[in-house]
C-alpha cells in the first residue's frame, strides 16, 4: 500500500511553484489576492469579476470592532503575554457556528434550495423556507442583525457590486425573496446581513457552502492582526472583565456535606 498523499492544489519544485497548474511567479503582479483566493477555492482563475467580488467580501468581513467575539478573544489572549500567532489563532478559534458561521449555514440553505427547486419561483421557495424554520423554532441564518438595522451597510454594498459585476444569479434572487417575505410577514425589517450576502454571492460564484467559514477566516485574520498588534503595544496585561461586570448566579456559600 502506497503512503503517498495526493493534492490537486499545488506542487513545489526547486525552480517553480505551481498553484492549480499555474506558475506562481507568473501570477505574482498580474493577478490580485482575490483572484488567487478564487483560484485556490474554486480550482481555476476567474472568468468574470469573481476576483474583485472576493476582494470586496474580504474587505466587508475584515473588521467589526472590539466587541466582535473573535476580536475580543484575540485581544484578551494577547493581554496574557503570549506570542502574536497564539493570540491570532485564539481569535480564529472563536469563529464557529454562532460567530462567523451564519454565512456557511445560509449558503448551505440557499444551495440546497436552488438545487432542489430551480424551477420554482423564488417567492414560493422563500415562503416554504421561512415556514419550515418557524415550525422547527430555529433562527434563519444570514438575516437580521443585533446592531445593523434596518439595513446592514456591508450587505447592501456587496449586493450592489454583485449586481454591477453580473454575479448575482438564483442564490442572490432567493436571498432577496426571503428578505422581502420576512418583511411582509413580520412587518419589520430582518435585513440580509453580511453573512447572508456572503452566502448568496459565494453560491452564485460556484463555491461550495463548506467554504463559508474559510472566507470569513481569511478576511477576519487581517482585523485580528491589527487588534493583537494594538493590544501588545498599548494594552494592559491580563485584561479581563472587571469585577463589576461579573455577576455570580450560583448558590450562596454552603457547608461541605458531613463525612460519611
Amino acid at each position: 500500500m502506497s503512503n503517498s498523499v495526493s493534492t490537486a492544489i499545488s506542487r513545489v519544485d526547486p525552480e517553480q511553484v505551481l498553484v492549480r497548474g499555474y506558475n506562481l511567479a507568473d501570477l505574482i503582479g498580474r493577478y490580485s489576492f482575490g483572484d488567487v483566493v478564487y483560484l485556490l477555492l474554486a480550482g481555476d482563475l476567474p472568468s468574470r469579476s469573481e476576483g474583485k467580488m472576493i476582494e470586496a467580501i474580504l474587505v466587508a468581513c475584515a473588521e467589526h470592532s472590539i466587541d466582535a467575539p473573535s476580536i475580543h478573544v484575540a485581544r484578551t489572549v494577547a493581554s496574557c503575554g503570549v506570542p502574536t500567532q497564539q493570540a491570532i489563532s485564539a481569535g480564529i478559534g472563536a469563529i464557529g457556528d454562532y460567530h462567523g458561521g451564519a454565512g456557511e449555514a445560509c449558503a448551505k440553505l440557499l444551495q440546497e434550495a436552488v438545487h432542489e427547486r430551480r424551477e420554482t419561483p423564488p417567492t414560493e421557495v422563500a415562503t416554504d423556507i421561512i415556514a419550515g424554520y418557524r415550525r422547527s423554532g430555529r433562527r434563519l441564518p444570514g438575516f437580521g442583525h443585533r446592531f445593523h438595522t434596518p439595513v446592514d451597510p456591508r450587505a447592501r454594498k456587496l449586493l450592489q457590486l454583485s449586481d454591477r459585476w453580473h454575479i448575482s444569479a438564483p442564490h442572490v434572487a432567493l436571498a432577496r425573496a426571503i428578505e422581502d417575505t420576512l418583511r411582509t410577514d413580520t412587518g419589520r425589517a430582518l435585513p440580509l446581513n453580511v453573512d447572508g450576502a456572503l452566502a448568496a454571492i459565494m453560491s452564485d460564484m460556484g463555491l461550495d457552502w463548506r467554504l463559508g467559514k474559510s472566507l470569513f477566516i481569511i478576511a477576519r485574520s487581517a482585523g485580528l492582526s491589527a487588534h493583537v498588534h494594538e493590544e501588545l503595544l498599548v494594552g494592559k496585561p491580563l485584561k479581563f472583565a472587571g469585577r463589576s461586570e461579573i455577576e455570580y448566579i450560583g448558590p450562596p456559600e454552603r457547608s461541605l456535606p458531613e463525612a460519611q
